[in-house]
């Protein structure tokens, strides 16, 4: 039997967008805060938190700082969870960057291994 493979696509996310899911699990684990809340807290419209979390704009420390003490912890432990999230995706072969993932394909690879990295962390 010959077997083809079927060419791999590449995974990609932000450092930005894992940290804007960390957010969004913290949030939901702790009785399921709502993004306006949170957006409030900040200063900001929910739209404007809603791309902060999904990693479509970076936040500022100021805004990570308050967002931290809004959700009960410290900055630190928010971004300790990020590394130690993207740790378990680039063992994964999904490339973590600094700059905007420019594939939507790419993008939507990484956040599914990423949930799934989430789901079994619970």
């Amino acid at each position: 039997m010959i077997r083809t493979s079927t060419p791999q696509l590449p995974a990609s996310i932000t450092y930005s967008a894992v940290l804007g899911q960390v957010l969004a699990r913290r949030r939901q684990l702790q009785g399921g805060i709502h993004q306006k809340s949170v957006a409030d807290a900040l200063g900001i419209t929910q739209s404007a938190y809603s791309r902060l979390e999904g990693g479509q704009s970076a936040m500022s420390l100021g805004q990570l700082r308050r967002v931290a003490f809004f959700l009960g912890t410290a900055p630190n432990i928010l971004l300790a969870d990020t590394d130690s999230f993207v740790q378990h995706l680039e063992a994964r072969g999904v490339t973590v960057t600094d700059d905007k993932v420019t594939s939507s394909s790419e993008l939507l690879i990484g956040l599914g291994i990423l949930a799934a990295i989430f789901a079994s962390a619970n």
